[in-house]
């Protein structure tokens, strides 16, 4: 997945899911503009996450979750995507079983 030059997510309090979806970002791109706000702009022309109802917003119903039943947030959502082409298909799982899926049951 090629990621955009501009990211938009929630505004108002941080939280764990979207504080590492921002950093995993600007790994990936770290050029890459945020911004934060409550409402996606019509013209936005991003990557939006943890908001706006698209594939890396885990607040819409029904919500995806994984096989063993832990729901996703922003960041499992991501990594869902990206995690395999970063660093291989069993580090990407064992980084998502201990790490990232602990992170996504709290935010959830």
């Amino acid at each position: 997945m090629k990621i955009p030059a501009k990211g938009f997510t929630h505004g108002g309090k941080f939280h764990a899911d979207d504080v590492f979806s921002t950093a995993l970002l600007q790994i990936v791109r770290p050029d890459i503009q945020v911004t934060r706000g409550f409402v996606v702009p019509d013209d936005f022309d991003g990557i939006v996450y943890d908001v706006g109802g698209g594939m890396f917003d885990h607040h819409q119903e029904p919500r995806e979750t994984r096989p063993n039943g832990v729901p996703y947030a922003a960041f499992g959502l991501l990594w869902q995507v990206l995690g395999a082409q970063l660093v291989g298909e069993h580090q990407a799982r064992l980084l998502d079983e201990n790490f990232i899926q602990p992170l996504d049951l709290n935010d959830n």
